[in-house]
């Protein structure tokens, strides 16, 4: 089956900002990328066939991945209070845990080297760096950069992907942005608001077409439209999405997860798609998310 066409390119603006370039040939056409959060990649509770399944699907069709926080649990350090053995894979087991974890890793992502593009901290990330001056992205990133060649590149812990969508293919003319925000998230996502409130509060600091997050173990979107007056005195109206990434850690048989009151949650990531369309003469790009 022959690779598909090279479609996007993808590349660092500056420390918080990216850009994911995206070609349109025709109209009435589609581009997507992989959102991913929480994958808890090394915990033994992490459904890495359900995981793979969702990458494969990247993969086939050459789509960029984006990863925004918590891909690594690494909760099994020797002087981690949260430390249970149940969840430690086999091949993690030994006294250089984290250098475990980072060999492992960089074997098992290679294959979706040539797709993944950011990858972002959590709080995961963040508390073995703080507590044990180890930074398991840097690695990881550096490691597919230099070995296999990805265009991979490791993420502020709030960051801006700017899309800029192209009908020409060489990337020039008619180039319209869609805003895309990144971060892991924050909060509890209790049974009442499911994260919702946590949207509010965003929208109130920053601005973006999308906004993508995680953190909290639920899946789910909140939809909006935005009203405004053009300089010229035209009212206008965009769409707003805010996304959130499920897990891939399966949490039943996870004893911290119940002891908080909390069952099963939804697992996975979501597509985010933009289709092109043309009216008198205007291009269009809308952007929502899909089920993987």
């Amino acid at each position: 089956m022959a690779k598909p066409k090279q479609r996007w390119s993808f590349r660092k603006i500056n420390e918080r900002v990216y850009e994911l370039r995206a070609m349109f040939k025709f109209a009435n056409t589609r581009f997507r990328f992989l959102a991913l959060t929480d994958l808890h990649w090394d915990s033994a509770h992490c459904d890495r066939s359900f995981l793979k399944k969702h990458l494969d699907y990247a993969l086939a069709e050459n789509a960029p991945v984006i990863i925004v926080g918590d891909l690594f649990d690494v909760m099994q350090g020797r002087f981690d209070p949260r430390a249970d053995p149940e969840t430690l894979r086999p091949e993690h087991r030994g006294s250089n845990y984290f250098d475990l974890i980072s060999a492992t890793a960089l074997e098992w992502f290679a294959p979706y080297a040539a797709i993944l593009c950011l990858i972002t901290p959590g709080n995961h990330e963040a508390s073995i760096l703080k507590r044990n001056e180890v930074d398991l992205i840097d690695r990881l990133t550096h490691g597919l950069r230099t070995q296999y060649g990805s265009p991979v590149l490791y993420g502020e812990d709030w960051c801006y992907l700017l899309q800029k969508n192209n009908r020409s293919t060489d990337g020039i003319g008619n180039t319209k942005t869609k805003k895309v925000f990144l971060h892991h998230g924050y909060g509890g996502g209790g049974e009442s608001s499911r994260g919702i409130n946590q949207h509010q509060a965003t929208r109130s600091q920053w601005q973006a077409d999308c906004f993508i997050s995680g953190h909290i173990h639920r899946r789910n979107t909140d939809h909006n439209m935005i009203t405004s007056v053009s300089g010229k005195g035209n009212i206008e109206t965009t769409e707003q999405w805010f996304v959130r990434c499920g897990s891939y850690k399966q949490e039943l048989d996870c004893g911290w997860h119940i002891s908080r009151g909390a069952a099963a949650r939804p697992l996975g990531g979501w597509w985010i798609t933009t289709e092109m369309t043309r009216s008198k003469s205007e291009t269009h790009y809308k952007m929502f998310p899909e089920q993987p």
